[in-house]
């Protein structure tokens, strides 16, 4: 082998090198379209690479691991692992009451109400506490109230 050959070899190399796949990062393509291509069409993003289901797949999986080494911590609080779920449940029922609120447009429903205008605060209130009233009613435990024994339910001590 000569140099010459080497020196051809270095300079073919590049050409035949296989392209990078792009997955999530992909421009202009939804990564969907390369998960669900059942027709085994060539998906390329904007900048001309390949979007491969593969790499789609496995980016997704990396992210899923991210994800989950982040949440995944040990604290030496005895009650940190409940103080993070009820936060958690505390930020997820906060957005649905904003989507509510939002979905509900109560300030538009306000005007065309009879007499002056509530307070929006109070409306919350009121139906806070119809919520708790109910959940409170419905779901205490029944309580049996004996209002007299018989004497034969009664322990007696029986002397001879």
């Amino acid at each position: 082998m000569g140099p010459g050959l080497f020196l051809a070899l270095l300079l073919l190399a590049p050409s035949g090198r296989a392209e990078t796949a792009a997955g999530l990062d992909a421009q202009g393509v939804d990564p969907r379209a390369a998960i669900e291509n059942s027709w085994g069409l060539d998906v390329r993003d904007a900048q001309g690479r390949s979007v491969t289901r593969e790499k789609v797949l496995a980016d997704l999986k990396g992210a899923a691991v991210k994800r989950a080494a982040a949440n995944a911590f040990t604290s030496s609080l005895p009650k940190a692992q409940t103080v993070l779920s009820a936060l958690e449940l505390l930020a997820e029922a906060a957005a649905a009451f904003r989507m509510a609120g939002d979905l509900l447009a109560i300030p538009e429903l306000l005007p065309g109400l009879p007499g002056g205008r509530p307070k929006l605060a109070i409306l919350w209130c009121l139906a806070l506490a119809a919520a708790t009233m109910s959940v409170t009613f419905c779901c205490r435990p029944q309580t049996k109230l004996a209002l007299s024994r018989s004497r034969q339910s009664s322990i007696e001590v029986l002397r001879c």
